[in-house]
């Protein structure tokens, strides 16, 4: 019993050292979340990215051909289905996103596991994946089984897949787990993104200030939305209580949206007064056709392709 509880306090030690390894980069007042440099951004600051179309087989140079800009996120989604996890939805496109040198962002989902069964292995194997990114100079911000509180409430079925899931103290466990499998790497940053919800109800899911970088909600709002009216009380909940980065994981207009509600909402995003937010740093699209049209820039118009480009600098 002695040695047993003697071995579960210094696990629990050695997790808790891992959680301020990256102490300084979190904090909003930092400017240190290695955009590159000439990234895409828009005239109120903001940097600007994409989440390319996998399906359609979209890479961020087929986008930055056609907008002759150079995006500073490069968004991609991951299911663990299976272990061992090897990242092989992230590894196929590691030419593009080298030669991007954008901000790397992936969503790695545990489509086919409950949360209690990301192991310490499993975390670690995550980290792996990653690790070929950084080792190649990619700065990533991994969004650990994003939208968490909409995924666990859905059944699978033909609009994709879910997350067995679990209870929110076995996210928060199997979140800690992943933090502390990548906390040596200085290159790598968590990034709690869940999907559009209260605060109050969002709380639950919180993994704890020690173990987040990066905070952001996915919003596709209805038109006639504003910066302050999708994301003020979550930024007030979270990136202002925390002193947190907070970013844009991904979003788009509601159910596609008409050109106008695109437009409009990127230029909400990218061009309009956004000083009362100061810990608001990068914005990434979701650049897919889903039976909608989400796109802004592949598959539209020369006219909507410039009225993109009006928003940025």
């Amino acid at each position: 019993m002695h040695l047993q509880l003697v071995s579960t306090i210094v696990a629990l030690a050695q997790l808790a050292s891992c959680a301020p390894f990256l102490e300084g980069r979190d904090t909003c007042t930092t400017n240190d979340l290695n955009f590159p440099s000439g990234g895409m951004h828009g005239y109120n600051g903001i940097y600007w990215g994409f989440l390319p179309d996998d399906v359609a087989g979209t890479t961020m140079s087929h986008i930055n051909g056609d907008s002759g800009k150079k995006a500073s996120t490069y968004g991609r989604y991951s299911q663990i289905s299976s272990v061992p996890y090897t990242g092989d939805q992230l590894t196929s496109v590691m030419s593009d996103v080298v030669a991007s040198g954008a901000v790397f962002i992936p969503a790695i989902m545990p489509t086919g596991l409950k949360f209690a069964d990301i192991s310490t292995d499993v975390a670690n194997q995550i980290a792996t994946v990653l690790e070929k990114f950084t080792s190649q100079g990619v700065e990533v911000w991994l969004r650990f089984a994003h939208e968490v509180n909409y995924y666990v409430t859905q059944a699978s079925g033909p609009s994709g897949p879910r997350y067995p899931g679990g209870t929110q103290a076995e996210f928060i466990a199997a979140w800690q787990r992943v933090h502390a499998a990548v906390a040596s790497n200085p290159k790598i940053l968590m990034f709690w993104s869940p999907n559009e919800d209260s605060v109050a109800n969002l709380n639950g899911w919180w993994p704890g200030a020690d173990y987040v970088d990066i905070v952001g909600m996915d919003v596709y709002p209805n038109p006639g939305a504003t910066f302050a009216s999708a994301y003020g009380a979550f930024y007030d909940g979270f990136a202002q209580q925390y002193n947190k980065h907070f970013c844009v994981g991904e979003t788009g207009a509601a159910n596609g949206g008409s050109v106008a509600d695109k437009e409009a909402w990127v230029a909400q995003l990218a061009k309009s007064d956004v000083s009362a937010y100061p810990c608001y740093k990068s914005a990434t699209w979701f650049e897919f056709y889903k039976g909608v049209d989400f796109r802004i820039v592949e598959g539209q118009s020369a006219t909507t392709v410039t009225e993109t480009l009006s928003n940025f600098a």
